[in-house]
């Protein structure tokens, strides 16, 4: 009876175990659907959540010539060609806002052959986030300036070039085209802002659409009306420079080629745009250092400091260069000396009335957002963080790559890099300063990042964020929060 009752027993044993066993080793079939759209299925039903107006980054509208048509920016051939009217802005009024072109934004650059051989295909730019934000969360994307009902995703654009204070006005006439095609007066939105867009937010939420920088000295108070709460709930940034950024200043001073088949956009192109300058790290900040590794009393924001160092157009490679063309274009009984000393001056005019403007912005924007605030930054890459600055007795050079190869110490290198996404460091994305910044200065980005209500980091790269699924999948989180 006891033996017959323990092989009873030994069987229920055994078969529990092949049950457990086979249970352990099922696995889904490959039809079984967990993509990022099927998990945010519930969400997407919900439905409640506020529009969204994506507000993108430096390059990341097309520009086209009001004139001829030509697209200044935005294709293939438009980086390969030479066209009648280049990117260059008119430098020499008397205000900032008088420079203008023949250019003008038309829409966000979401999709384009600019990285690309002609016929080999389209490269995604906007289009990446567009199309994980609607075919994940359902939104309903919107171009243009004319809108209907059911979109809830509303791309703004641009003229990246001009002052970030421009582009804050142009977003409250963009609002109001919203609110009066949808018929939606008190409606709030979120605002997702891109890189440089981010510093477009937080003017906005400050002051709407005024003007406090121009024409106003840098120390005058600046008394925000928060005009612009009213139509934000929240605050998305992704890989904003809220403390600045030095590929401003590589930019600036070397020029931009997006790619080996493109045309190359001198120093002069870059400098005469005030959106470029306004990217600058923060006034105060100790970005310049020497061989040894060693913080230089050098002061990015005077003056008097591009033509001692060389920077950008005053360097001399590019006044050699700005002779040349003076020479190619020089009409019968012009001076060419004449001519020079003109343009030079013109650009040293230009500077101080830039500089000015980029710092008076960068100080109407201190201080919390006013809107809860997330922000999404990259870390995985070394990223400039100082340039290197040698030379003496006047002839000096900007370093903005290691000198050394790869495994040899170089204290430069070590204190030139930081953790970032390759533009932004992440000190800049939460707002902080260099750790040898003036005490008030590291202070206030202490409170900064304080105010903020997350942050979050992913491995991805500032000119590739969008393949990063880890930020997709943040973001999707972050939107999908009540």
């Amino acid at each position: 009876m006891v033996e017959r009752f323990l092989s009873r027993a030994v069987l229920l044993l055994t078969t529990g175990l092949l049950l457990l066993a086979g249970a352990c080793q099922f696995s889904p079939s490959e039809d079984t659907d967990i993509t990022p759209p099927h998990e945010y299925q519930f969400e997407r039903r919900q439905g409640q959540r506020e529009p969204v107006i994506l507000i993108p980054g430096t390059l990341g509208s097309r520009l086209y010539n009001i004139e001829n048509g030509e697209i200044a920016w935005g294709s293939f051939s438009a980086t390969i060609s030479e066209l009648r009217d280049d990117l260059e802005l008119p430098i020499d009024r008397p205000r900032l806002r008088d420079n203008t072109d023949n250019l003008r934004a038309y829409r966000v650059l979401d999709r384009a052959e600019i990285l690309l051989g002609e016929g080999r295909g389209e490269v995604s730019f906007y289009a990446q986030l567009i199309d994980f934000m609607s075919g994940t969360l359902g939104y309903l994307p919107a171009y243009g300036k004319r809108f209907h009902r059911g979109h809830d995703l509303f791309v703004f654009f641009y003229d990246w070039r001009r002052s970030n204070v421009e582009a804050a006005v142009q977003l409250k006439e963009f609002i109001d085209n919203i609110r009066r095609d949808l018929r939606v007066p008190d409606q709030k939105f979120t605002f997702l802002a891109i890189s440089n867009g981010g510093l477009i937010a937080r003017y906005y939420l400050r002051y709407g659409g005024r003007d406090v920088v121009s024409d106003t000295p840098v120390e005058e108070p600046a008394e925000p009306d928060w005009a612009g709460l009213k139509d934000c709930r929240r605050l998305v940034c992704l890989g904003t420079p809220h403390a600045g950024t030095i590929d401003a200043l590589h930019l600036i001073h070397d020029g931009y080629s997006p790619n080996l088949l493109s045309r190359r956009y001198p120093p002069s192109t870059i400098f005469s745009f005030p959106a470029a300058f306004e990217l600058l790290p923060e006034p105060g900040e100790p970005v310049f250092v020497g061989e040894g590794g060693e913080s230089l009393e050098v002061n990015l924001w005077e003056p008097e400091t591009w033509e001692t160092y060389g920077l950008s157009v005053f360097n001399e490679s590019e006044q050699d260069r700005l002779k040349s063309e003076i020479i190619q274009n020089i009409q019968p009984k012009e001076d060419r000396d004449a001519l020079f000393e003109k343009t030079m001056a013109d650009r040293r005019a230009y500077l101080r009335l830039v500089l000015t403007h980029a710092r008076r912005l960068r100080r109407c924007i201190e201080g919390p957002t006013g809107v809860p605030t997330s922000v999404i930054l990259g870390v995985n890459t070394p990223t400039l963080a100082r340039v290197g600055l040698v030379g003496t007795d006047g002839d000096y050079e900007l370093l903005f790559r290691p000198r050394f190869p790869t495994r040899r110490f170089d204290p430069m290198a070590d204190a030139m890099y930081a953790s970032g996404d390759g533009i932004v460091t992440r000190r800049s994305g939460l707002g902080l300063m260099l750790p040898q910044s003036p005490p008030a200065l590291v202070k206030r980005g202490e409170e900064f990042r304080n105010s903020l209500d997350e942050w979050s980091f992913t491995p991805f790269t500032h000119r590739e964020m969008f393949d990063d699924e880890l930020l997709r999948l943040t973001l999707a989180e972050t939107l999908s929060r009540p």
